[in-house]
């Protein structure tokens, strides 16, 4: 396809642009002499992506037959661009970039799905970072914020590219484990437990874990949440009387 009309300078070309081209055209009607709108990727000379939006009619002659098609290309890279970043936003915790509740239910949902079509179990895992109030009261909202970062860094270091990491908000995190049964996940608990006492800064950070999986424990996503929140409670009620009883849990 060769266009009838000059492209402008490099310096002014427009975001938008109208060429006259001959020949087939991807997405046109002959009939309606119409191009429908696609979205294609080119390759700059650089190696970066440009994408554009094409879409254009039919001209026609003097003598009122069909001559070529004109074409309008919108470059649309940055949009798309924004787009994928207000999706993402959308979609993540703006503190730690885990994946927000919205995120951790759809996953929830999608895992479900799975597990009733493969009859592979999942589990799921809810953790809480100890003391954040207090931690917050003595060293102020700065550190406190750096103590949910901390955490959701290795909550990330432990995930497999198939697992979910995700902050629901305060002091409240998620981590989906597809295809991994309820000791598996016991395991990965613990690490995770491990991992933060002993990541090296101040001040010392713990998290108590709640474990259930799916469909061993539960049979919808609320009973699913209620198993792992009260195995996390009987946990940090463990350690409240272990403290109070003079020993370190």
């Amino acid at each position: 396809m060769k266009p009838r009309r000059n492209y402008w300078p490099r310096t002014t070309r427009p975001k938008s642009l109208s060429i006259l081209v001959t020949g087939a055209v991807p997405g046109c009607f002959r009939e309606s002499v119409r191009i429908e709108p696609v979205e294609v990727e080119w390759r700059r000379k650089n190696g970066t992506t440009l994408k554009a939006r094409l879409s254009g009619r039919g001209v026609y002659n003097e003598n009122g037959d069909f001559a070529s098609y004109e074409i309008i290309v919108v470059d649309v890279t940055e949009q798309r661009a924004l787009e994928d970043q207000l999706r993402r936003q959308a979609f993540s915790d703006s503190l730690t970039g885990l994946a927000n509740h919205r995120l951790l239910f759809d996953v929830l949902q999608a895992e479900t799905c799975r597990t009733k079509r493969t009859e592979r179990e999942f589990s799921l895992l809810l953790l809480d970072l100890d003391g954040l109030k207090e931690i917050n009261d003595r060293f102020g909202h700065l550190v406190g914020n750096r103590a949910l970062c901390r955490l959701a860094q290795i909550l990330t270091d432990c995930c497999r590219s198939v697992d979910t990491a995700a902050r629901q908000g305060g002091d409240e995190f998620a981590l989906v484990l597809p295809e991994t049964g309820a000791d598996a996940a016991t395991l990965v608990a613990w690490r995770i437990c491990d991992l933060l006492a002993k990541d090296g800064e101040e001040p010392a950070l713990s998290v108590s874990v709640g474990v259930a999986s799916y469909p061993k424990d539960a049979e919808t996503i609320g009973t699913l949440l209620y198993a792992a929140d009260r195995a996390l409670y009987s946990m940090k009620e463990k350690r409240s009387k272990a403290a109070r009883a003079g020993h370190v849990a």
